[in-house]
């Protein structure tokens, strides 16, 4: 009696962790190919219409960086000397990993300077 009780803890802090441990790589695993990471920076610069590229992503730059976004109709910065975008890489497109393109953006927030 006494080793089947103890057989069913044992086995009930099992399950445990490895629940615990699916849920830390669920966490972690959150973001797919193309959805924007947790990771953001800031941009200054002159946001310039994208065009033919051997990379084709992205609707516009600004400096190294092609840029996406579903908030902002990124068409009405173009003649704005200075502005300074706030953007997440999007997962699957750093450092040149396609085609030796740029770093992908999705603007989360856009001032202009």
């Amino acid at each position: 009696m006494v080793w089947h009780l103890y057989n069913h803890i044992i086995m009930k802090q099992i399950k445990l962790s490895l629940i615990i441990i699916s849920l830390f790589f669920l966490g972690t695993a959150c973001t797919k190919w193309g959805e924007a990471t947790p990771n953001c920076i800031s941009v200054t610069g002159q946001i310039e219409k994208q065009g033919v590229t051997s990379y084709m992503y992205g609707t516009h730059t600004i400096k190294d960086y092609a840029l996406r976004s579903d908030i902002y109709d990124l068409d009405q910065f173009i003649h704005e000397p200075i502005v300074m975008i706030e953007g997440c890489f999007i997962k699957g497109y750093q450092n040149g990993a396609v085609e030796g393109g740029p770093d992908y953006l999705e603007v989360i927030a856009i001032a202009i300077q």
